[in-house]
């Protein structure tokens, strides 16, 4: 299989494609059925290489020839030839916009979009992110309800509600859907998409912690495989149910949890944030996001627990009420957005 140098098909790939793009796209799959799978492919490989570079803080250089190879270039990963270096520009800046834009719903989204209708014109959606250190409410056309947790972004067309409710997930959100019968309510991650007819649930989908967990409130819900899933089983969640599962081996867990922990698990967007058994490790990650600051915790401390209800505290007083209930004596430091987080040896002597 060749790799793509057109123009029109990078910019397809990327999200920029004009109406002119989409026509010439139109006129390069007429030519040969074939090349509908090799679109496929090349999707599939375009999205594999944004998502891993999201995750490891976008190299764009390695992101392309990793792309190269995936789609059948003789070339390995690590290195490409000079004939390859005109198009690595273009693929650089196409990968650096899919890092700002969530990659890993934005393919699929265009994939079956594209290539189910074949339609030439360029699709118009309407983009939500939320930047570190916020969170927002977003209402939607149909009368449902999003809230959208730091460092998320919500996305769907703007003919959403229409002939169906479709929208696209990286981060974390809170729904609260509409009921209307005939057009289930879809969101769409990059391990599974959700569907609901008229329910509350949260879902947390981060591409930088490769673990897709959702928690159904009231109602119930339908989970089968997302894009970049390749397998999973459908599953249905009733009303108290957590679904947790890792990119790493695709097998979801099915907890039944209790109504108050339930409902701690969308506290975050309450004013009385709510935290019960916590690894420290884990809770530094979601501090990170609520701050917009960069934590690192020691190897003695991560696998500490911590159980506690922040309100409109500071970072810094936030990490005095952790400081204040963890088993073992620990100290913080703060500098600018970095804070290390470490048993203190002192008192430990102690």
């Amino acid at each position: 299989m060749n790799y793509p140098t057109e123009e029109y098909i990078i910019n397809f790939l990327s999200r920029k494609e004009t109406p002119e793009d989409a026509r010439k796209l139109k006129e390069w799959l007429a030519v040969d059925p074939a090349r509908r799978n090799e679109l496929k492919q090349w999707l599939a490989a375009w999205d594999y290489a944004g998502m891993a570079d999201v995750a490891q803080k976008l190299d764009p250089e390695k992101a392309y020839h990793r792309f190269l190879f995936r789609v059948g270039a003789e070339v390995k990963p690590e290195a490409a030839p000079k004939r390859f270096q005109i198009d690595a520009s273009v693929f650089k800046t196409a990968l650096r916009i899919a890092a700002i834009f969530i990659i890993s719903f934005s393919l699929g989204m265009l994939s079956q979009y594209f290539l189910a209708n074949n339609q030439p014109e360029q699709i118009a959606f309407v983009e939500n992110m939320v930047p570190l250190g916020s969170k927002s409410e977003i209402k939607l056309p149909d009368g449902s309800t999003v809230w959208l947790n730091a460092g998320s972004a919500l996305r769907y067309p703007t003919d959403y509600g229409k002939t169906q409710r479709s929208i696209f997930l990286e981060g974390e959100g809170y729904f609260t859907v509409s009921q209307q019968i005939n057009k289930p309510f879809t969101v769409h991650t990059a391990l599974a998409n959700i569907t609901a007819l008229g329910t509350e649930f949260n879902v947390k989908a981060y591409a930088d912690d490769n673990m897709l967990e959702m928690t159904v409130i009231k109602g119930e819900l339908a989970v089968e495989k997302g894009e970049a899933a390749s397998a999973f089983d459908r599953t249905l969640l009733k009303s108290g149910q957590k679904l947790s599962v890792a990119a790493s081996d695709l097998q979801p867990t099915i907890t039944q949890l209790e109504p108050d922990i339930a409902g701690i698990e969308a506290s975050w967007k309450e004013r009385y944030w709510r935290i019960e058994g916590e690894r420290l490790q884990d809770l530094a990650v979601k501090l990170e996001r609520r701050y917009d600051a960069s934590i690192t915790v020691d190897e003695l401390s991560k696998d500490m627990r911590f159980s506690g209800t922040f309100e409109n505290e500071t970072l810094e007083q936030a990490l005095n009420l952790i400081q204040q209930t963890l088993p073992l004596p620990t100290l913080y430091h703060i500098d600018g957005r970095n804070v290390d987080i470490r048993v203190d040896p002192k008192r430990m002597g102690n």
